[in-house]
């Protein structure tokens, strides 16, 4: 993976109205991004478009058409997409079909969905399909079983599209990587250790609890 910059380059969010998606466009803003914003709460879209200059959009991460219009929208207004940030979630343990199959889609179909309506546009400008995970994709979560196996897959996703013949590369991120039980990573730590791995042209990156935005990605922070 070759070092990167963020000014003026166009990345795509998902999950950009919850807390963390929130946090990850603010930083991306900061640094120069044109920003889409695509969430499934359309409302809270708007609020993190509103505070970083970006393009709300509602996002199903589930639904194909969805994609296929943030990508075109993107494109229309700022140009191809260079990043996409998979900042979507849903953590409800639910072990019935319904539940279970949202669960998977939301957190490992998408992938493939990103993947194959976004590769043309980020093959084009050598883009990245940036991933976060926990660690309970190493050590699961006990009180959350399902979700833990998803972000096993994902994590394991990752592995797979770095050997795999694709033109798009992949990130992964993993927090609170190794636990630390009193400490849980901080929003602002993943997302300045996401932009200094991306950086420094790296493809992955183990961030711990309670070292500080500062402590772990210097530059990322200034």
């Amino acid at each position: 993976m070759t070092k990167r910059s963020f000014a003026d380059k166009v990345a795509l969010v998902t999950g950009g109205g919850g807390q963390f998606g929130r946090v990850m466009c603010q930083a991306l803003a900061q640094r120069g991004c044109k920003l889409i914003v695509g969430d499934l709460d359309l409302t809270a879209a708007r609020d993190t478009a509103a505070r970083t200059a970006g393009l709300a959009l509602g996002l199903d991460v589930t639904d194909p058409a969805m994609w296929a219009n943030a990508t075109s929208s993107a494109r229309d207004l700022f140009g191809p997409i260079d990043y996409v940030f998979h900042c979507a979630q849903h953590r409800a343990e639910s072990a019935d079909a319904d539940g279970l199959a949202r669960l998977w889609a939301t957190q490992l179909s998408s992938l493939e969905i990103a993947q194959r309506i976004c590769g043309p546009d980020m093959a084009a400008t050598r883009g990245v399909h940036v991933l976060f995970v926990s660690a309970a994709a190493w050590q699961p979560d006990p009180m959350r079983p399902l979700w833990s196996a998803a972000e096993a897959a994902k994590r394991n996703w990752h592995k797979a599209n770095q050997i795999a013949a694709t033109k798009v590369e992949s990130a992964l991120i993993a927090y609170d990587v190794p636990p630390r039980p009193s400490r849980k990573t901080a929003d602002d730590e993943i997302a300045a250790a996401c932009l200094w791995t991306l950086s420094r042209g790296e493809k992955q990156a183990f961030v711990p609890g309670g070292f500080g935005v500062a402590g772990f990605c210097r530059k990322a922070a200034q």
